[in-house]
């Protein structure tokens, strides 16, 4: 299951970046993730839908937990803190997902990227769970809503 979350992330990046920058995503890829029924599409699936619906309300709270411009970020950041956001908010244990969030930032960031992608969502996850990180010490499986979801 963690390699196929990791691949999912990935693809999920790999679409919602273009969009950050003003683009298209790749049709392709578009057409693979409407149209497979695996782990790992299902659940980048779920990640595109929950950035794209919920984008407002994530950069609102990503904005509060950092003192720079949230708007100022490099495209990367942003749609990496998404993701890292979404994935806390519904219930992913936290550590879990700042670290899928700093390793794509390492691989696709800039060289500091993964610093600032861990200090932001480690500072949003202590905040929903008033100074603790959220969901530690719990074992929390995959959001519901993430089964079936389409985009």
């Amino acid at each position: 299951m963690k390699k196929e979350r990791r691949i999912a992330r990935e693809l999920a990046l790999k679409f919602l970046f273009p969009l950050e920058v003003g683009g298209e995503p790749d049709s392709s890829l578009g057409n693979r993730l409407e149209n497979c029924g695996d782990e790992a599409c299902s659940y980048a699936k779920f990640l595109v839908k929950g950035v794209m619906e919920r984008r407002a309300e994530i950069d609102r709270l990503l904005s509060s937990s950092t003192r720079r411009n949230f708007q100022n970020l490099l495209p990367i950041e942003k749609v990496l803190l998404r993701m890292g956001a979404l994935e806390i908010l519904t219930g992913l244990k936290p550590s879990i997902a700042i670290n899928e969030a700093v390793e794509l930032a390492k691989k696709y960031g800039e060289a500091s990227s993964y610093r600032l992608i861990n200090a932001i969502l480690d500072s949003l996850a202590r905040r929903l769970q008033g100074g603790k990180i959220a969901g530690e010490g719990s074992k929390k499986g995959e959001p519901e809503e993430a089964k079936g979801t389409g985009l």
